[in-house]
């Protein structure tokens, strides 16, 4: 079956239309919610009338904008089926996501994964040494391998946190680790507590297999504990990400966590609680004991590509032993394992080269003080909090504008997510936001800002963005 959306959520999505013709910023906005992700390929619009309802705008306007669409190619109706988006296919294949393959000079700021260190080719000289005797084994390594899952519980063990190999489950990245948890324990309905602003992939994970989100407030942090006692009851999972929250970097309180912890195991809510920011450590002030100190019920997630390089495809799940079973079973349906040469070398790494996380705190830290001081020259007016870890900036802009600003970084060669994908509870209030991770090279991060600043002085000037045929959504 199709997606489809409500005329009131789809007038939520586009909020407020900038000045100028109506039916045109209606038209424009929507493609954008389209080529952004936002708005799903397939996805069934409401009707010209209920949408000129939902907004307060004459029928005229709404029947403009939808033929309009259907001129772009974006929007297709048939009678008696209504009218259906179709993503723009001037450019579909994958690499397209990241850089526009005609344009090799494109900054891609729509991922937040750091290139690859140099130290790193030390771990896979060492696996390929060890290679030759895993060739006389089948392989096949559904919970990952003993080795691996060895030096991983012993990480968490030195951090206080008691935990077995056969507690971890070795996956392809923290996707893979939260898709997991969802297909293993998601039901249609079943109600899955959110922070109102977060990462919207690891959501969707869940999401897909059924999860229906009851998304926090958007307010100072992302937990507002009372709202969260309020919908435990309510809700059968929650996901959260305490330790340098994407896109935030904020990092929950003690008494946040044990509050949560209490209340939400006392409903006997699955937590899945994602850490895989929690090594980028920029201020260096340490980071509270893990969540699951407090909640020995919750499913950990955690990876090496958020710190050490993307490419590097390897994730995990610390489960409570009651679970690890359910999660190995549903595994093996799905796939089975991770590729054993990549937790060779993750092995290596996390058993002899602790270094390469220090190292790229280091580095994370000065690409972010460069972005940080480029904003503050380019950009003076908007205000640019600097969390005390994580990958990303999450600025605020002096008006509701990041959409519009995303479609006109497009055409100074900069590809950005804008705000409204990461605030779940209400989209709109994303408007006003934008993440910029400062993963680049500090050069690459000075011109991304640079370009920025241009589509600004665009935006602010009123000149009409058109959003970029390329599909570009949100990577990680």
């Amino acid at each position: 079956m199709d997606p489809s959306t409500s005329a009131f959520r789809l007038a939520a999505m586009i909020g407020t239309l900038p000045d100028g013709p109506a039916y045109r910023n209606l038209a424009d906005t929507i493609r954008l919610l389209v080529v952004d992700g936002r708005l799903l390929d397939g996805t069934r619009l409401p009707s010209e009338r209920s949408l000129a309802q939902a907004m307060g705008l004459s029928r005229t306007t709404t029947t403009r904008a939808y033929d309009e669409l259907r001129r772009r190619g974006v929007l297709h109706s048939r009678q008696g089926s209504g009218s259906v988006l179709r993503v723009p296919t001037s450019s579909t294949t994958a690499s397209s996501l990241i850089v526009d393959p005609d344009d090799p000079d494109t900054i891609a700021l729509t991922f937040s994964a750091p290139t690859g260190p140099s130290g790193l080719t030390r771990a896979f000289g060492a696996a390929a040494e060890q290679l030759p005797s895993l060739l006389t084994t089948s392989g096949y390594l559904p919970d990952g391998l003993p080795a691996l899952r060895e030096v991983i519980a012993e990480g968490y063990v030195a951090a206080g946190l008691p935990t077995d190999p056969d507690q971890i489950i070795v996956t392809n990245g923290a996707q893979g680790a939260i898709s997991l948890v969802g297909r293993t324990f998601g039901r249609p309905g079943a109600g899955l507590l959110v922070e109102g602003t977060s990462y919207p992939h690891g959501v969707e994970s869940l999401t897909g297999f059924g999860y229906r989100t009851t998304p926090l407030p958007i307010g100072e942090d992302p937990w507002d504990a009372d709202a969260a006692a309020a919908a435990a009851p309510h809700v059968e999972a929650a996901y959260l990400i305490p330790d340098f929250h994407n896109p935030t970097g904020a990092v929950m309180p003690v008494e946040t966590r044990l509050r949560l912890a209490h209340t939400l195991r006392r409903h006997q809510v699955l937590t899945i609680v994602d850490e895989s920011m929690r090594r980028l450590d920029l201020a260096g002030e340490g980071l509270p004991a893990s969540y699951a100190a407090h909640d020995p019920d919750a499913i950990v997630v955690d990876s090496l590509s958020k710190v050490l390089w993307g490419g590097l495809r390897i994730g995990w799940i610390r489960a409570p032993r009651r679970h690890v079973t359910a999660l190995l079973q549903s595994r093996m349906r799905h796939d089975l394992g991770t590729a054993a040469f990549d937790q060779l070398v993750a092995a290596e790494v996390l058993r002899h080269d602790q270094h390469l996380f220090d190292e790229a705190v280091v580095r994370l830290r000065r690409q972010r003080a460069a972005m940080v001081e480029a904003l503050a020259a380019h950009l003076p007016d908007w205000d640019v909090p600097v969390p005390p870890g994580g990958p990303n900036l999450w600025v605020c802009l002096p008006s509701r504008a990041s959409s519009r600003l995303v479609a006109a970084a497009a055409q100074e060669g900069l590809l950005l997510t804008p705000g409204p994908r990461f605030t779940l509870g209400a989209p709109s209030a994303g408007e006003r936001r934008l993440r910029l991770p400062c993963t680049s090279a500090e050069h690459v991060g000075v011109e991304a800002v640079q370009r920025l600043s241009r589509a600004w002085t665009a935006v602010v000037s009123g000149r009409r963005c058109e959003p970029t045929g390329t599909r570009v959504d949100l990577i990680a």
